[in-house]
């Protein structure tokens, strides 16, 4: 055999090598990464399930704590991780809440709101997380008017997100009186947003809850909205039992709830 052959033996004995070291390598990084990939892809799942209004039982999120956990303390910046993470404390906190354990509200709450800036910190354009700030601190600390910002921030970030705008208009009205100018024609601007996008089982939940006492500042904007969303909105409301003057819609051709 040549020193050529030699050689090349040689290289073709180390490069298998080489494949067979980087084989093993990956199937550890495997063994060891996939199981925490696998958690934490059930988490988010768990998140968008708690986003889409599915009810758990307060065991089944207790069990993910120590997938929260390794999420929230992970060196790396995974902002659906931690977002997601986020979501399933604020469910824990508010499941607390209906438990009436005070002590155990503050600690889920203190959790929830740590979970919360640890997100931010990693996505701060998340207009969801700002909104979700403001409901823990007014919640834990009692309101006041700096915590708008994260109110205004949240409007700022994400003026046209159709799940954050629901509940954000929720808690906007129920502020309402407290709510400086902008902020207000901004609840005002978001309600007839929901209306345009057909939401009118919403708009007619929110129109008569929180924003029922400021009803006569809303009515005359819908003026612009489209007739098949006025006409459908008027009917939900109809059908509730609100005899609502819609502007452009002729009340006396609506059907009676009774009927």
């Amino acid at each position: 055999m040549s020193v050529a052959q030699v050689d090349r033996a040689a290289y073709v004995t180390a490069a298998r090598v080489l494949l067979i070291v980087l084989g093993c390598a990956a199937l550890a990084w495997g063994a060891s990464v996939l199981p925490g990939f696998w958690r934490q892809a059930s988490m988010e799942r768990t998140a968008a399930r708690i986003v889409a209004g599915d009810p758990f039982k307060p065991g089944v999120l207790v069990d993910l704590a120590p997938v929260l956990e390794a999420t929230e303390k992970s060196a790396y910046c995974r902002p659906s991780a931690l977002r997601s993470a986020a979501i399933v404390r604020l469910r824990l906190a508010e499941q607390a809440v209906a438990s009436g354990d005070r002590q155990l509200v503050d600690a889920q709450m203190t959790s929830a709101h740590d979970s919360i800036r640890n997100a931010l910190s990693c996505s701060p354009a998340d207009p969801f997380l700002w909104l979700a700030l403001f409901g823990v601190e007014s919640t834990q600390r009692g309101f006041s008017a700096e915590q708008l910002e994260y109110i205004r921030m949240s409007y700022r970030l994400g003026p046209h997100e159709g799940w954050v705008a629901l509940r954000r208009n929720h808690i906007s009205f129920a502020l309402f009186e407290q709510l400086p100018s902008n902020l207000a024609e901004a609840a005002i601007g978001e309600f007839v947003a929901l209306l345009e996008a057909g939401l009118y089982r919403q708009a007619v939940e929110i129109f008569t809850g929180p924003a029922w006492p400021v009803r006569d500042l809303i009515l005359p904007r819908l003026k612009d909205v489209a007739q098949r969303d006025r006409r459908r909105f008027a009917d939900a409301l109809h059908g509730r039992g609100y005899d609502v003057a819609v502007p452009g819609v002729d009340r006396s051709a609506q059907p009676r709830p009774w009927h």
